[in-house]
């Protein structure tokens, strides 16, 4: 029987990215990602891997400060000195280019850094990465490729593009197209991707995931943000997700159609409350006019119970306002038709709630 091959899969590390969309907790949480490429560093001594690939966007910038380089460099070191090979692409966020991190610093001698725009390999015993590095976003990297028949784990290490989504989602998905008919043509055992923030396997004859960003990014990302452990053994591939997520993002839509007050909403923030949750709750529907909503009030309660929480009003105004010849009736007209005219999302918000205020305060003064 064939010596066993363990590699982890990882990339999509953005280390760096300045996660401004949490407020005074962005610096913490730019740290979190520091701390989980050190656990993803640990994790690869403990099971004793031959190797670490890294499909791209390591770093957030093709100039990260010095700081984070050497900080990179010396937990690096630390799978030097266990003799662990790291394979490393660069990614659409830190392309290969002059007077890039891979040009200015010296990394350690277990580090391969791919530098050509061709898929080429580097062998180390039984195990063969063919790795690309990312200097435009159009080439195909897996057009007409295909690895040299062998009894070693052939592995592709790309950073691209097999997720078809709508440039409004993400303009960033159209870079670096792979074909589904490529990676099955390949001849390669495992395809090692980056480019896509979460887990997802390409089903196909090749074995071919995306291990997704090991720590959250964005509330795009799914809570069990992982690595990937991938074992090779007698031709056979397998491959397990090891949860490295230090912060859990959550989004949580609620309807308040029928709510009267906000002890539902309460409700909802105290179920899922946790000290590493990054939660979005977006509040949808029509409820009633009688529904008093204080999100300041809301926030000062519960934002202490969350790592970050953010509270989205989306409600809308109930469609059955009655317009007449009164001058409530006259005022919902007025602001009605300033509110189908106005294209602006968060203009378009504020007469919602003009409207909604104004209401109220006539009903009580009338």
């Amino acid at each position: 029987m064939a010596q066993e091959i363990k590699i982890i899969h990882t990339g999509d590390l953005h280390l760096g990215m300045t996660f401004k969309f949490l407020g005074d907790k962005s610096k913490l949480h730019r740290r979190d990602c520091q701390d989980v490429f050190s656990n993803i560093i640990d994790l690869c001594i403990k099971e004793k891997v031959n190797s670490l690939l890294i499909a791209g966007d390591l770093f957030d910038d093709p100039n990260p400060s010095k700081s984070l380089v050497t900080f990179v460099i010396d937990e690096l070191n630390r799978l030097k000195e266990k003799e662990i090979l790291v394979f490393i692409i660069s990614g659409n966020h830190d392309p290969y280019k002059k007077e890039s991190v891979w040009f200015e610093y010296k990394f350690p001698s277990n580090v391969i850094i791919f530098d050509s725009n061709n898929l080429e390999p580097r062998t180390t015993g039984n195990l063969t990465v063919y790795g690309i590095a990312y200097t435009n976003n159009t080439k195909e990297p897996l057009n007409n490729f295909k690895a040299e028949k062998n009894d070693n784990f052939n592995v592709g290490l790309v950073h691209g593009s097999t997720v078809n989504l709508n440039a409004e989602e993400d303009p960033e998905y159209s870079y670096r197209p792979i074909k589904k008919l490529q990676i099955d043509n390949s001849n390669l055992d495992y395809i090692a991707l980056g480019h896509f923030h979460d887990l997802l396997e390409i089903k196909g004859k090749v074995k071919c995931f995306y291990s997704g960003s090991p720590e959250g990014l964005s509330f795009k990302n799914s809570a069990n943000s992982s690595v990937l452990l991938v074992k090779y053994s007698d031709g056979k591939v397998n491959v397990k997700p090891i949860k490295t997520a230090i912060r859990e993002f959550h989004t949580l839509e609620v309807d308040c159609t029928k709510l009267d007050n906000d002890s539902e909403l309460r409700k909802v923030l105290e179920k899922n409350k946790g000290e590493n949750k990054i939660l979005r709750l977006i509040l949808k529907g029509n409820p009633s006019l009688d529904f008093q909503l204080d999100i300041d009030f809301l926030m000062r309660e519960f934002e202490p119970k969350y790592f970050f929480l953010k509270i989205v009003d989306a409600i809308h105004i109930p469609e059955n306002l009655k317009e007449d010849e009164t001058i409530r009736g006259q005022f919902i007209k007025l602001i009605r038709e300033d509110i189908k005219k106005e294209k602006d999302t968060q203009k378009k918000k504020r007469l919602e709630n003009a409207l909604r205020i104004g209401i109220g305060y006539l009903d009580k003064k009338l």
